[in-house]
């Protein structure tokens, strides 16, 4: 038997049988096996509309050899009496104590919030009473902020190819749907990861892991260049030895920065993005890209977009296509909106991160410590629940922006909580806001209904204000046995990069 790749540009609303028809018409041969590769939209006519599907194909009638794919090969460390300590139950969290356990080490995994079960019960509660839920809230608990986000699995990371494989084999075993193995822009939707994070952790208990959910690192203890324990506090209290111990911490635990901050830890701000949300009829969005209400086969039109806003740009991020704009404040005073949306896209309303770069300077005017940007992000954080005093943000149509108005009626939103017009301009610094200002015009002339959006809230959690000092074996100055990765080491950002960081620190310690 041999192999060949071939690529078939197939109708939207393909059938398995007609699939399996034109492969063996191309082959010339219906004794034949194979698989997607990668399948991708091609919108660019709209009068035909197709997916390019490129597929690998086992028959007699060929002569090639298949590709061998190669496995992430974990050591083999069984035996060994080290112990890990892993603070975060995020992707990178996650992964990193996947990996240590099934090489032999004994790994705890700490983690602020609860469990998804709980912790979507303590969501609904949140959204319909407006009283913040330390334990239940977006931002922590079981899978970190991306169990309830729309779930992509992009990733413009070059050098993660076996953790990617590893990644993606892990989550269909967990039970994500197999389309993420070749889609160009993979997503499992909130709905699934819900059931796919839990599966994981049993995983994780199951080869003799345990988790602290509830608790929160308060203290390191050290001694001379090594961290010997931690305290936790919370449903879980006591102290953890370890002879590791992985921060896997997400980008919003400020507190859980300070704390390392404060014991020595070096950090150094450095640049990201802010903007706010942007929510349209997905319908609209849909005509707009495809000139047709719905097209089947396709959940639903998505689209990613930038700006040369000279000097500077703008951009569109984590796009939630048929999805909601939710409330991630990451405590009690704080205002921050995100996207979700399900496996099946199917929501009226489509929404997407706008932003632009932001260097922390550019607001101070200064140089700043690590310590500081903290101060000016949470501050501006604040900034948007101080408008309200509640969970409630200001809004704003977009044709109001660009025309500089104030908007008199505010549509209906998918948002859970109130919106109140506002003049958006107040809550960015100067710069900040006319680059936004700039690719929203510019925006409105690449799609013909995105004048017809509204703006709400404040999206700062792009990625991690600040970066660990960290060294070529992963390890975090001053301590000898300190791994800080994901979002919060601010080295990764997204579920596939942060997971990968996860999997590269686990390695880095398992070859020790």
């Amino acid at each position: 038997m041999g192999y060949a790749e071939i690529t078939l540009k197939l109708p939207t609303d393909y059938s398995e049988k007609l699939l399996k028809k034109l492969v063996s018409q191309e082959i010339g041969s219906e004794d034949i096996s194979f698989h997607i590769i990668k399948r991708s939209l091609d919108a660019r006519n709209k009068r035909d509309i197709h997916f390019l599907t490129k597929i690998g194909v086992i028959s007699d009638r060929l002569s090639g050899n298949e590709p061998v794919i190669e496995k992430l090969l974990i050591p083999d460390r069984r035996g060994t009496d080290r112990k890990v300590v892993v603070t975060g139950c995020g992707p990178a969290g996650i992964f990193a104590a996947i990996l240590l356990q099934s090489a032999g080490f004994s790994v705890t995994v700490v983690e602020k919030g609860c469990e998804v079960s709980e912790r979507a019960e303590r969501i609904a509660q949140f959204e319909k009473t407006g009283v913040f839920d330390d334990l239940g809230g977006y931002c922590f608990g079981e899978g970190g902020a991306g169990t309830f986000s729309d779930g992509k699995l992009t990733s413009r990371t070059k050098s993660i190819t076996l953790e990617k494989n590893f990644i993606f084999e892990e989550f269909i075993k967990a039970g994500a749907p197999e389309e993420i193995a070749y889609e160009t822009y993979p997503h499992i939707g909130s709905d699934n990861l819900k059931k796919i994070i839990p599966a994981l952790i049993d995983k994780f208990k199951g080869l003799g892991g345990r988790v602290f959910f509830g608790s929160e690192v308060s203290e390191i203890k050290r001694s001379g260049e090594r961290i010997t324990s931690v305290g936790i506090t919370g449903r879980h209290s006591g102290t953890i030895d370890g002879d590791f111990f992985i921060f896997a911490n997400g980008h919003s635990s400020f507190r859980l920065y300070r704390l390392l901050i404060s014991a020595g830890v070096l950090f150094a701000p450095k640049p990201f993005a802010i903007g706010f949300r942007v929510e349209h009829i997905q319908e609209e969005l849909n005509f707009s890209m495809w000139r047709k209400r719905s097209l089947p086969g396709v959940k639903a039109a998505e689209y990613h977009l930038t700006a040369d806003c000279s000097p500077g740009h703008a951009f569109t991020f984590c796009m939630c296509p048929g999805g909601k704009i939710v409330q991630s404040a990451p405590d009690s005073i704080s205002s921050v909106v995100n996207g979700m949306s399900d496996f099946a896209r199917d929501g009226k309303f489509a929404n997407s991160a706008v932003v632009t770069p932001f260097s922390l300077e550019e607001s101070a005017k200064r140089e700043i410590t690590a310590g500081a940007a903290l101060d000016i992000l949470e501050e501006m954080e604040h900034r948007f629940f101080d408008y309200r005093r509640s969970f409630d943000v200001p809004a704003a149509r977009i044709s109001d922006i660009i025309r500089g108005r104030k908007t008199a009626v505010l549509p209906e939103t998918s948002f859970p909580f109130g919106i109140a017009a506002a003049d958006m301009s107040r809550f960015f610094p100067e710069s900040v806001y006319g680059r936004l200002k700039k690719g929203l015009e510019i925006f409105c002339r690449k799609l013909d209904c995105f004048e017809n959006g509204t703006a709400m809230g404040f999206e700062s959690k792009t990625s991690a204000p600040i970066k660990c000092l960290r060294n070529e074996d992963f390890t975090s100055a001053p301590f000898a046995n300190l791994y800080i990765c994901g979002e919060g080491s601010g080295y990764s950002g997204g579920i596939v990069s942060s997971a990968a960081d996860g999997i590269k620190t686990a390695m880095k310690i398992a070859s020790l």
